[in-house]
């Protein structure tokens, strides 16, 4: 739980920075001076929710999210180490620290 901080004040930073950079680098600013960060990520966002409402070949059609399968690691490596530890026990082998 210590990384909680951490986490909170790395995203409170980065929603600072996102902010300022949206400003100009000058208070006067005509068309060649202006920053045109919120037009490119207006656009940017504007095309996205475009993409993935488009009918058919959108992803709200097609896309399920992330499939968890962690699980499936953590079991299948359970099943190894006993398989293992059971094996070693039946031949009476043990197992000593690695060789440096």
């Amino acid at each position: 739980m210590k990384s909680l901080p951490v986490a909170v004040i790395a995203v409170l930073f980065m929603t600072l920075m996102s902010t300022v950079f949206f400003f100009p680098t000058t208070p006067s600013t005509d068309a060649l001076d202006m920053n045109y960060t919120v037009v490119v990520l207006g656009g940017i966002l504007l095309l996205s929710v475009i993409w993935y409402y488009f009918p058919k070949y959108g992803g709200v059609h097609w896309f399920t999210g992330p499939v968890p399968n962690i699980d499936d690691v953590i079991k299948s490596e359970f099943h190894a180490s006993t398989r293992d530890s059971a094996e070693e026990k039946k031949n009476g082998v043990t197992v000593d620290a690695a060789p440096a």
